[in-house]
């Protein structure tokens, strides 16, 4: 196993909350927003007409020791009021963790993170990479980044795919 350092964990949260606008876009003109949310939309209306959930609230405890195999210690929640455009929680787990953050997003917003270092995943979402130990999913309008830590990278990734199916089906 490979040890993982929370560098990664940092560099997805401020990328989630710098993604998330800062509420730099509320100044946005009125036909500038239309057009935003008809790229946002893209025939995803489940995911586009609600606000994003409270990602504590779409796994349950035993759902995640079952999805990781893993014991909870601990959840750390966002305590974001709704509306928020970002949204994240994390199950704190004896050697371990799962980390799953939900960001309002477009295709075009989604694309522009895939860097050089980006491994393409298909079958999972939308569009999928992994980078840094995230694995992010694009669903409709909603980038899900799941971080998975307490076994090897492979399983690691694994579990980040399951996690990301089942919270899709929940979206």
């Amino acid at each position: 196993m490979k040890p993982r350092r929370s560098v990664p964990f940092l560099v997805a949260a401020v990328a989630a909350t710098s993604l998330s606008g800062f509420g730099l876009l509320t100044s946005m003109t009125t036909s500038a927003a239309a057009a935003a949310t008809a790229e946002a939309t893209g025939g995803f209306t489940s995911v586009t007409k609600r606000r994003l959930p409270d990602p504590c609230t779409l796994l349950s405890r035993p759902e995640v020791v079952d999805l990781t195999g893993r014991d909870i210690t601990q959840i750390d929640e966002d305590g974001a009021r709704p509306g928020a455009s970002t949204r994240y929680c994390q199950w704190q787990q004896d050697g371990g963790q799962l980390a799953l953050f939900l960001t309002r997003t477009t295709r075009s917003g989604f694309a522009s993170q895939i860097g050089p270092d980006a491994e393409p995943v298909g079958g999972v979402g939308d569009d999928a990479f992994l980078l840094a130990g995230h694995l992010y999913v694009l669903h409709g309008t909603v980038q899900i980044d799941v971080y998975s830590y307490g076994d090897d990278d492979e399983q690691n990734v694994a579990v980040e795919q399951e996690v990301a199916t089942v919270v899709m089906s929940k979206l």
